[in-house]
């Protein structure tokens, strides 16, 4: 009787055990739909002796990211688009990022100041002459480390011409061409902005991640191609 007794009792917690990890697997899994451009996580402030302002941006390669999902959570996430799975990023990429760049407060100020003056505003070339001057890295990272990115450029562009008041704010943007072919989607591409002093003024980082698990890897930088 008592190997009877055992026997059933072996068999209702193997029956609990199957019934539980039934109800995980079949447990719905996180997922999130992308559109044609992905944002990028999060705007930065750019902020120079001189001046001042927030860029904002977005990841695009055509219509390869609407449609595209992401199943899953943590370390187990997979992407399919057309319900099929997808793997590696395009062959190109583009970031754009764009925002409104004024003078600090602190120039804002018709005497003193390094900012050189037309009337009461500042000229477009004096504006192109910091947007110019800004430098770039690029690289791609996952848990593993970094990878430098190699052949990418970037087009900068400030809106309009001729002269703004000291308190206007001017449209700027940076549009960056980035090779990926053979790139897995779990990885993430961060560009970081720098003063021709090298000083680092932010960090952007794009992809179809929600972030990147942390993990201690060695940093290497690729600099901005001529």
């Amino acid at each position: 009787m008592k190997t009877h007794g055992s026997l059933k009792s072996a068999f209702v917690f193997a029956t609990a055990i199957f019934l539980v990890a039934t109800c995980v697997n079949a447990a719905p899994r996180k997922k999130q739909q992308f559109e044609s451009f992905v944002p990028v996580v999060s705007s930065q402030s750019i902020k120079s002796d001189q001046y001042c302002g927030n860029l904002t941006g977005v990841l695009s390669s055509g219509e390869f990211f609407d449609g595209l999902e992401r199943l899953g959570t943590g370390s187990h996430v997979e992407f399919r688009k057309d319900a099929q799975p997808v793997k590696e990023f395009p062959s190109t990429i583009a970031i754009s990022l764009a925002g409104k760049i004024a003078p600090c407060a602190s120039e804002r100020s018709d005497s003193g100041g390094s900012v050189a003056r037309t009337g009461n505003g500042f000229s477009q070339q004096e504006l192109n002459e910091f947007t110019n001057g800004l430098k770039f890295t690029a690289q791609w990272k996952n848990p593993r480390g970094v990878q430098p990115v190699s052949n990418w450029s970037v087009t900068k562009s400030v809106s309009g011409d001729g002269t703004w008041g000291v308190n206007d704010q001017i449209p700027t943007r940076f549009a960056f061409q980035v090779p990926s072919q053979g790139i897995p989607l779990t990885n993430q591409l961060e560009i970081t902005v720098y003063l021709p002093s090298g000083v680092k003024l932010a960090t952007f980082t794009a992809g179809v991640l929600s972030r990147i698990p942390k993990h201690h890897r060695k940093t290497i930088y690729a600099h901005q191609g001529e």
